[in-house]
């Protein structure tokens, strides 16, 4: 099968996962086993499948290469030797790390300066966001009420989107030869697979986004433009 149609395929196969999931994890009405699948070992399975599965199948099998998924230096890494004992697997080890920070080496002054500038932005927008969603209440002692902060995001969630955006970025810049492509692509891929599993618990359509979402957004966009002028995870 021709690159360009496996990546496609896989694109679509964590598309169709995702709206899948989504509808299973919002299904209440159905008896116990659906509901079962959205909680538990079996939700835990479909998000390690969703965000990690997919993704690391597509770069073993070698459909995506390491490079367009971020993995700077990766690809150059000396094969393994079947005979090596432990000391030529330390030295190996040692060897590969050594070259893999010797390649980011040079871009970790781009990258700083440009994730100070989107550091910097993200700030600006997440207090603006803040101080326009307190409604500000009279509370029953006559004190002021204010809504609630979404909760932070977790490192094991913010750890699979990581991984999740570079998948669809890559796929998009595999497609299209174009970085630049990817990334925007990318980005419009994410929000059109939102949209298509977005509802409410009665299943109804939704076009809202949930504040986790916007939250995530933001991020997805700021890293995106990072990972445009440096091209590493």
């Amino acid at each position: 099968m021709n690159v360009r149609w496996q990546v496609a395929a896989y694109l679509l196969a964590s598309i169709v996962l995702w709206v899948v999931s989504a509808r299973v994890t919002r299904q209440q009405a159905n008896g116990a086993d659906m509901r079962r699948l959205g909680q538990g070992w079996p939700a835990v399975v479909l998000r390690f499948a969703y965000y990690v599965g997919l993704p690391y199948a597509a770069l073993v099998l070698g459909v995506i290469p390491s490079s367009y998924m971020g993995l700077a230096g990766l690809g150059q890494l000396p094969a393994p030797q079947s005979d090596a004992g432990a000391p030529h697997l330390l030295a190996r080890f040692r060897a590969a790390a050594s070259h893999v920070v010797l390649t980011w080496l040079p871009d970790l002054g781009t990258m700083a300066g440009i994730a100070a500038v989107m550091c910097l932005l993200l700030a600006v927008v997440w207090m603006g966001y803040g101080l326009s969603r307190r409604r500000i209440a009279p509370g029953v002692d006559g004190t002021s009420a204010y809504l609630q902060p979404p909760a932070a995001p977790s490192v094991v969630h913010i750890s699979y989107q990581a991984i999740h955006w570079s998948f669809y970025r890559s796929g998009v810049w595999l497609l299209t030869g174009d970085p630049y492509l990817g990334v925007v692509g990318g980005i419009f891929l994410i929000g059109a697979e939102w949209l298509l599993g977005a509802g409410g618990a009665e299943g109804k359509r939704s076009i809202f986004l949930s504040e986790a979402q916007m939250l995530d957004i933001t991020l997805l966009i700021a890293t995106s433009v990072i990972f445009y002028f440096v091209p590493n995870l």
